[in-house]
């Protein structure tokens, strides 16, 4: 793979199916039955029911922003998030949050935490990488949410269960939605950062698979009511890859 900026790669026009997507939705929990991707991705509030399918892969969009936490040692300790959602998609959630009325800034911080308890079971949509094995993150109990002018901000930190030393261990992370319903993207390398006490010869990589072109096809040709395939945002997903000397 090499690195690329987020539009290199052709995507689906960008269309928002007017709907709270699962995980997002602030009345939404996730349940024992919930067992796919399918159904974080495509749950729908009923008050929205109504609102007419849009077609084509994906139907939000969310800005990210990352930081790889270090400790003094040079050890990687988590990975910070900061999402930004997008006007139209924010629109509808503030509608729901205040019913029908602009919500508090009581009410839009209580919209972290209902979401972080519906990403739990999901790894929260941040896949950590070690050795190209998937590290297990441990429980999130750090965030907030905010409007930001027209948009809905959330941020919360991801710790590691175990500290990676990324100087000996291949270490890389993606940010995604594994069905692509939602698409997930660093704008460019200046999106990600290293903060507290990275080792001196230590810099991030944005890279981006490349999809196929039936991968492509399949993502234009799906809409929002379409059987969810949990292996789709993968083959869209960016990936930051440590490099510590």
């Amino acid at each position: 793979m090499a690195p690329s900026g987020p539009h290199d790669t052709p995507r689906p026009a960008r269309r928002l199916a007017g709907r709270c997507l699962g995980a997002f939705c602030p009345g939404t929990s996730v349940t024992p039955l919930m067992t796919r991707f399918a159904a974080l991705a495509v749950s729908l509030l009923a008050a929205l029911s109504t609102a007419t399918p849009a077609g084509a892969h994906p139907h939000s969009w969310i800005d990210v922003r990352s930081a790889v936490l270090f400790a003094d040692d040079g050890r990687v300790t988590g990975i910070e998030q900061q999402w930004t959602f997008d006007e139209l998609y924010t629109s509808y959630v503030v509608e729901e949050m205040g019913g029908g009325r602009k919500p508090s800034p009581k009410v839009v911080a209580q919209f972290a935490s209902k979401v972080i308890a519906n990403l739990e079971p999901f790894r929260y949509f941040v896949d950590v990488t070690v050795d190209g094995k998937p590290v297990k993150p441990a429980r999130v109990t750090q965030y907030a949410s905010e409007m930001r002018g027209q948009r809905l901000w959330l941020r919360f930190v991801l710790p590691l269960a175990t500290p990676i030393d990324p100087r000996r261990q291949a270490t890389a992370f993606s940010v995604y939605d594994p069905t692509y319903y939602i698409a997930m993207e660093h704008a460019d390398l200046r999106a990600v950062s290293l903060t507290g006490a990275p080792p001196t010869a230590c810099r991030p990589a944005l890279e981006r698979t490349t999809p196929a072109p039936s991968v492509l096809a399949r993502a234009f040709s799906m809409d929002a009511g379409a059987p969810a395939d949990d292996t789709l945002g993968r083959q869209f997903a960016q990936k930051v890859v440590l490099t510590c000397r």
